[in-house]
């Protein structure tokens, strides 16, 4: 972690070098004296906090380094918020008496930087003591998770464990190099075969399989696997040839070979005596030598010496990326014009053959691309919308398994939608640089959290601030990792989007690796819905934080330790006590979930939030606090604060200085208007704000032209649509918002919300709340709807179906309650087309007699609930239609005249529950078998 602290620090220090000298008020050479030490410690890290599991002296210095840092970036944070303290001056005079004002701190802070200075330069020297190895990582290359041999290994022991059901092509390749290998057959007198192409093609994989066969076994009673890779060394190698061949024959064997030429161990043995030994234990002996991964041609001078040509059919069989390598591992002369082809597959000469390992085909790229990207789907297909897109993915691999492999396993995380997957085709490039699963996956099965990337680190321990067994949303998790600065990585403050983007790598790298679980998944995206930890490994997350000083979690009484970087109090039997309170903490992040009354009533203490002036993250949930301090104000750092399930009714004037903030989550508080000074936020992308029971939704309000000022706005829920002033009027500069949901809309406000929606090219999902059933929607004014639209909730009576519902295509989720409503046609007639919908609910609003579903109707459909229809009598399923409905629920059909015999169809329906008069119940009738849940009518008049 020292690394991640060092690599955090510097990104901080790059965005302080573009400052001008006035403004870093000759602090600059210092801050770049500093960052020259750090970059120096920054490559010998990797090695020295490998030894520092064993090594005290290491761990010593590892743990200054790490100390150290922090100072830095308290000293860094300290100085952006005494200028930023300055700047909010609003003239000439004012700005005058503030830098008067901040002279003896910020003389304190030059001192103390000073300080640090010296404290570097000596940490740095000392680092030639303890011989620590130089390890340079590439550009966004986790220098923490190995060596590149060590790298290199792990990729090819993944590959050797492979579903062989999920691979592709390899059984035509493996044919091929049995057919090689067969000491009786064609190439009987081919003693090396070498199995050559470019990195990804999958040779160690085919090899493996090779080697592991059967038949293989059978025909060389010797064998021997050698992973050789670009560093090795030659006489371990030999050892360990030597050895394998003897594990391979019985144990009197080896005995009585020991026995008779009384050889000394191989631990003592010089190359020259290996080779003789090797030589003559293989007298007369048929086995296989398989070297994997081999580099260098000089690895044949030794080989070829060591393994005898008896023409008994004995083989070695080679792995190579270099065609010079395959070519020159050879028994006998051989013309080099022999290679000059590179149109042959494949080709050899005398006793050498080399297989020249081809990209798979089209139809075999393909079908690899499905095993890995839909291998929950049915038969693995390809979505038909998302087929064209896939395509020009796939062709983009060339028929390289490993790009193929890598990209489908990172689709099959994401949500199966055309729009997604664009924005991926469409930044392919920025994953292939940034994204470890596709620049690296040789890490991503199976690795300890020792084995983590620096940045991937922080953001797994981040699951020990939360309960034991907690289940944390995906969500706020992204937005908590944004805050506290994880995913930046140097690059600076991210958009919204690269936050999703980088935020997707890590989390879908760390469910890779097994060290997160996902607790729920989104059906509608197709995606993980929230996380959690096993509990052995949050018990080993609260020991590292603890170890790091990174986090103190506390579920009891507790002494708030000054050099941790975060609190975390989870428990209302737990306390915290702030010893000598008038001294400043460095925490960065504070959790308060379910605070006991004493800890709750020293938060909103205006002094108190001068202790903790350097917070990002301010969490204060279900806690006894009834208001918050207009203190909270200075803490200018602040990026993340919720105050949810809270007794709060309002946020003091104070809150516009926050000019950092990005999350403002005020759910199920008494918050239900907000001030004017909410302008000032023009950071903030993320605002919830609503109280709901039962049916009762309460939305916010928000002052005029609050709106204007939010640029980066991404998420609002929920919008008071009653309030007079104009604010569904503002609602059409959001062009930018993903998610919006609006209570209490008014029909007079329609057609302005209509035109807005038009120009919110990047909303994902809407809900939308009519005041009552006297206020009608009158949604036909939209002539293209949002074209990224998933998500579609409307809550009131509908005038009539707007004609634009039949364009949805890229809706998953669509839920209508329609009570009120008088719609005379089928509602299922144009939804029922939709190309993309799973799930569809629809309550009331249809006086019509019939429903009718089409053979060609839902075609994508997977759960369809059907509420309040008293008018109806008949419903008709023609065969074909809803082909992978899973669940169907049909709820107060007072009238229905029969149970739908097309319910007989439905093969893949697990849950199916009616809600229909008992007149039409017949325990004999077959199709009740199916049901799991029948309820009956029994009070309404079906007359």
């Amino acid at each position: 972690m020292a690394e991640t602290a060092v690599n955090f620090v510097l990104g901080k220090l790059m965005s302080l070098a573009g400052a001008e000298a006035e403004t870093l008020s000759g602090l600059g050479r210092e801050f770049d004296v500093i960052a020259k030490e750090l970059k120096s410690m920054q490559a010998f890290l990797v090695d020295a906090e490998g030894m520092a599991e064993d090594d005290p002296s290491a761990n010593n210095w590892v743990t200054e380094v790490r100390s150290i840092t922090y100072r830095i970036e308290d000293a860094i944070d300290e100085y952006t918020l005494l200028q930023e303290t300055k700047h909010q001056s609003s003239n000439f005079v004012q700005k005058a008496v503030r830098s008067v004002q901040h002279m003896p701190a910020l003389s304190r802070l030059a001192r103390s930087i000073e300080d640090i200075k010296a404290e570097v330069v000596d940490v740095n020297r000392r680092k030639e003591s303890y011989n620590f190895k130089k390890y340079l990582a590439e550009p966004g290359e986790s220098s923490s998770s190995g060596r590149g041999a060590a790298a290199a290994y792990r990729s090819q022991v993944s590959s050797l464990f492979a579903e062989d059901s999920d691979l592709v092509g390899i059984n035509d390749r493996k044919a091929d190099l049995i057919k090689l290998l067969d000491p009786d057959g064609e190439y009987s007198t081919c003693s090396v075969i070498a199995v050559v192409g470019m990195g990804g093609l999958g040779k160690t994989t085919v090899a493996r399989r090779v080697y592991k066969d059967g038949a293989v076994g059978s025909n060389f009673p010797f064998r021997a696997w050698i992973t050789v890779s670009q560093s090795y060394s030659p006489i371990t190698l030999l050892k360990d040839i030597t050895r394998q061949f003897r594990e391979a024959g019985k144990t009197t064997m080896r005995i009585n070979m020991r026995a008779e030429h009384n050889e000394a161990p191989e631990d003592t043995a010089d190359i020259p005596t290996l080779i003789e030994k090797l030589r003559n234990f293989l007298i007369d002996k048929r086995y296989l030598a398989v070297f994997d991964d081999v580099w260098k041609v000089e690895l044949w001078d030794y080989i070829k010496s060591a393994l005898p040509d008896q023409g008994n059919g004995s083989k070695i069989l080679i792995t190579t990326r270099d065609e010079a390598v395959a070519v020159a591992w050879k028994r006998s002369s051989y013309s080099r014009n022999n290679y000059v082809n590179k149109m042959q597959r494949s080709f050899y000469s005398c006793n050498n053959y080399v297989y020249k390992m081809e990209p798979l085909s089209l139809g075999e790229a393909w079908s690899l691309f499905c095993n890995m990207a839909f291998p929950g789907a049915y038969n693995k297909l390809c979505p038909i919308e998302l087929e064209q897109l896939s395509l020009e993915m796939v062709s983009r691999c060339e028929g390289l398994p490993l790009a193929i492999i890598a990209i489908g396993s990172l689709l099959s995380t994401k949500r199966k939608t055309l729009v997604k997957w664009q924005r991926l085709h469409k930044n392919l490039g920025f994953h292939l640089q940034n994204n470890s699963r596709l620049k690296d996956i040789r890490r991503i099965l199976f690795l300890s959290y020792h084995d983590l990337p620096y940045y991937l680190k922080p953001c797994f321990l981040y699951f020990g601030m939360f309960p034991e067994d907690y289940s944390i949303s995906r969500g706020r998790l992204v937005r908590l990792w944004a805050a506290e600065g994880f995913l930046e990585r140097g690059r600076g403050k991210l958009t919204a989007e690269e936050v999703d983007e980088v935020a997707e790598e890590y989390l879908t790298e760390l469910i890779c690796r097994n060290l997160i679980q996902v607790s729920e998944w989104d059906i509608t995206r197709q995606r993980p819905k929230a996380f959690r930890v096993h509990d052995l490994l949050h018990e080993l997350i609260l020991h590292k934080l603890k170890e790091l000083k990174l986090c103190q979690v506390s579920q009891r009484a507790c002494n708030v330790d000054k050099e941790y970087r975060r609190l975390s109090i989870l428990s209302s039997t737990a306390d915290a006590t702030f010893y000598n309170s008038d001294r400043k903490l460095s925490i960065r992040s504070l959790f308060l979930m379910r605070a006991p009354e004493r800890l709750a009533k020293l938060i909103v203490q205006g002094s108190f939030f001068e202790v903790v002036h350097l917070l990002k993250v301010l969490i204060i949930e279900e806690a006894a606090v009834a208001h918050i301090p207009d203190e909270v104000g200075d803490l200018y750092h602040l990026q993340y604060l919720s105050i949810r399930n809270t007794e709060v009714t309002e946020l003091p004037k104070s809150i516009g200085k926050l000019t950092n903030l990005q999350t403002l989550d005020l759910r199920h508080s008494r918050i239900f208007q907000l001030p004017t000074a909410i302008k000032k936020l023009h950071s903030l992308r993320y605002l919830f704000a609503y109280w709901q029971s039962d049916d009762i939704l309460k939305g916010l309000k928000l002052p005029t032209g609050v709106l204007l000022n939010f640029k980066e706005l991404q998420k609002i829920s929920c919008i008071d649509g009653s309030q007079a002033g104009g604010v569904i009027h503002e609602l059409i500069y959001l062009k930018q918002l993903r998610k919006l949901a609006i209570t209490n809309l008014k029909t007079e406000d329609n057609s302005v919300l209509c035109k807005a929606l038009e120009s919110m090219d990047q909303l994902e999902r809407l809900y939308v709340k009519s005041t009552g059933e006297s206020e009608f929607f009158d949604l036909q004014d939209i002539t293209s709807p949002p074209p990224l639209l998933r998500r579609l909730f409307l809550e009131g009576p509908l005038k009539r179906f707007p004609d634009w519902f039949a364009n949805l295509s890229n809706v998953v989720q669509l839920e209508l309650v329609l009570t009120g409503s008088y719609l005379v046609e089928d509602p299922l007639k144009t939804l029922q087309t939709l190309p993309n919908l799973a799930h569809l609910g629809l309550l009331g609003g249809y006086i019509g007699l019939g429903l009718y579903v089409r053979s060609t109707g839902f075609k994508r459909l997977k759960s369809l609930l059907l509420w309040n229809f008293p008018e109806v009598n008949t419903i008709i399923i023609e065969k074909g239609g809803l082909p992978i409905l899973e669940e169907l629920v049909l709820n107060e059909f007072p009238r229905l005249k029969n149970v739908p015999p097309g319910i007989r169809d439905l093969k893949n329906v697990t849950g199916l529950t009616l809600h229909i008069p008992e007149a039409i119940y017949d325990e004999s009738d077959l199709i009740f078998k199916l049901i799991s849940e029948v309820y009956f009518l029994d009070d309404w008049d079906a007359s």
